[in-house]
């Protein structure tokens, strides 16, 4: 916390007065004041020798001396801005990571397993908000089925303002269809820049 900042938000209980030196969550400005101040700290790294989105920081390379040198570059970053990192959410050297949902590997990309399992545990939708939330959570692994949106189109009718919400066969065909293609998705390969790219 800037030093102006810390008698604003201090709170006062039985216990007494106490202000926060660091930031606290809850604060509605707080996650765009950090990815602000991450991205300040990585600027000239970002993209080249990491990536960043809040607290979550990927170094990556192609070989592991080059490797050494870009964690190298960011944790000095790090400890220069007074950062600390806990160990227990630290992974280091790896070939495959997981990131904002997904699996990085050499090879590839996929959803993140643990994700899936949160939409493969999702009940059948009641009502306009359970259509949103299933239909939200697919929709962000939607690169990964072909088709997302001629599959999804039943469920996608039921939000339509005004329109009764009949669950029909179409729909139930449909969400088992979303879940089943999630179970089994395909690698997203990286591009080959030595062979022709049509788009």
């Amino acid at each position: 916390m800037h030093a102006d900042s810390v008698e604003k938000i201090a709170f006062m209980c039985k216990y007494g007065l106490f202000e926060w030196l660091v930031m606290p969550f809850g604060l509605c400005n707080a996650v765009p004041a950090f990815e602000c101040l991450m991205e300040n700290v990585l600027v000239d790294l970002k993209w080249r020798t990491c990536l960043v989105y809040l607290d979550d920081c990927v170094v990556f390379s192609t070989d592991f001396p080059t490797h050494l040198v870009r964690l190298r570059q960011v944790l000095e970053r790090f400890r220069a801005a007074g950062f600390k990192l806990k160990m227990k959410k630290c992974r280091w050297g790896r070939d495959q990571v997981a990131f904002l949902g997904h699996i990085v590997t050499p090879t590839g990309i996929l959803p993140n397993p643990e994700k899936v399992n949160a939409v493969m545990n999702i009940a059948r939708p009641h009502d306009l908000h359970t259509v949103r939330a299933f239909l939200g959570l697919t929709s962000y692994f939607r690169r990964y089925i072909p088709g997302y949106a001629a599959i999804s189109a039943p469920i996608e009718r039921l939000k339509v303002k005004g329109m009764d919400f009949t669950w029909n066969a179409d729909c139930k065909a449909a969400f088992l269809q979303l879940k089943r293609r999630l179970v089994e998705p395909p690698i997203l390969v990286y591009p080959d820049f030595s062979k022709i790219l049509k788009l």
